[in-house]
């Protein structure tokens, strides 16, 4: 019964919005490439990383287009072009709907609660690192050791909100997605959620915090990874991955950038920022296939400290610890291509600014894992030069 009265509530929505789109002829739809990217140059790492032989890469390349449908209403696709090849050709294509309750609950046109609702396939909002874990808008070429992210499709509804309403600024961001890899049909009933709230009590110092449940995945893999873990534990017939994380983040001699929403580091107009994430995950499941056996639930931690200093107007200087590891010494799985109990990555690397959206970034990357006895060490380690555009 809640799940069809589920289904009828956003029915309800979506049909409100249908109406007032159509029925809204004063305003005529135009589009804008706001947030699509370009990134060229060399990367060259070990034998074991992914470019053992040295090459000239397009490592992040996507053309975006946000259509205005009327003031409320828009409609984001975006084209992952990656290397001159169409790799998952849309990552994002999305709706997102303001001042919708208002519409369908007059009652509710002065009320403080007034959430953007998104429905399609979108970067699930969780932590602070996937607003920015490309060469592009991060201050490195490379993200952090763990890099928790990914794209699902579902509903999410997110707000903003000004310090009158709370005393403080805030922020939160509730959606309902898949779960499972892949842009297709939902493979379980389960359902997927994640949630997250960020808040700004003073201008230099912002703190968010998020959690995130797959739900029942069956066999499939996850879609939000960590390390670039997305298959499921070994031997389990259904599995469900749960994380949870804080994100902290201070500013020296902040500028006019919102903090509540702080936007690509690579562009931040601070003297010089910290910022740090802590966070838990754990991945359990059954086996109930014959002969049955008992699954070890994989359990970890993970953290990261990032600082970027703004040596002059053009030129920036950051450097980032990450760490990534399961809680037993004897566990052994996959962390970022690497059979591993834990990995540590650190980077360092300045970024010059050519213009205000051209960028110039060199970097340095090593990576230590603790591996079984008797493995070879991966031969690993990268370094990088790119040239990197915002649109």
């Amino acid at each position: 019964m809640k799940r069809i009265l589920g289904l009828i509530a956003i029915g309800c929505l979506l049909g409100i919005a249908a109406l007032s789109v159509i029925a809204d002829d004063t305003v005529k739809p135009d589009i804008d490439f706001k947030g699509s990217r370009f990134s060229a140059g060399y990367l060259d790492s070990g034998a074991n990383g992914s470019y053992p032989d040295g090459s000239f890469q397009m490592p992040d390349v996507k053309l975006r287009f946000n259509w205005r449908m009327t003031p409320d209403v828009s409609i984001s696709t975006r084209m992952n072009l990656n290397n001159a090849t169409f790799n998952n050709p849309l990552d994002v294509f999305c709706l997102d709907y303001k001042n919708l309750l208002p519409l369908a609950i007059p009652s509710m046109k002065d009320s403080a609660f007034n959430p953007i609702l998104r429905i399609g396939r979108f970067k699930v909002d969780f932590g602070e690192e996937q607003l920015a874990n490309d060469p592009i808008d991060g201050v490195l070429v490379s993200n952090s050791a763990a890099n928790v992210a990914g794209y699902d499709e579902g509903i999410q509804f997110f707000q903003n909100l000004p310090k009158e309403t709370l005393g403080i600024p805030a922020k939160w961001a509730f959606s309902i997605t898949n779960g499972n890899n892949g842009a297709s049909a939902d493979n379980e009933q389960a359902k997927a959620i994640a949630f997250k709230v960020g808040v700004n009590p003073i201008p230099e110092f912002y703190v968010s915090g998020s959690y995130y449940n797959s739900g029942n995945v069956g066999k499939q893999s996850a879609e939000i990874s960590y390390a670039g873990l997305l298959t499921p534990t070994a031997n389990a017939t259904e599995w469900t991955r749960t994380i949870t994380e804080i994100d902290l983040r201070y500013d020296f001699q902040p500028g006019k950038e919102n903090r509540l929403n702080p936007g690509p580091p690579a562009w931040s107009d601070s003297k010089a920022y910290v910022r740090a994430a802590y966070g838990q995950f754990k991945d359990s499941g059954k086996d109930k296939l014959p002969a049955v056996v008992k699954i070890t639930p994989l359990e970890g931690t993970y953290y990261f400290l990032e600082g970027c200093y703004n040596a002059t107007a053009k030129l920036y200087i950051a450097a980032r610890y990450s760490w990534v590891g399961f809680d037993k010494s004897t566990t052994f799985a996959s962390l970022n291509s690497v059979n591993a109990n834990d990995y540590t990555r650190i980077s360092a690397g300045v970024g010059y600014r050519l213009t205000d959206n051209t960028h110039v970034k060199i970097e340095s990357m090593t990576n230590t894992e603790d591996i079984p006895t008797g493995a070879t060490k991966a031969e690993n380690d990268q370094i990088a030069l790119l040239f990197t555009t915002l649109f």
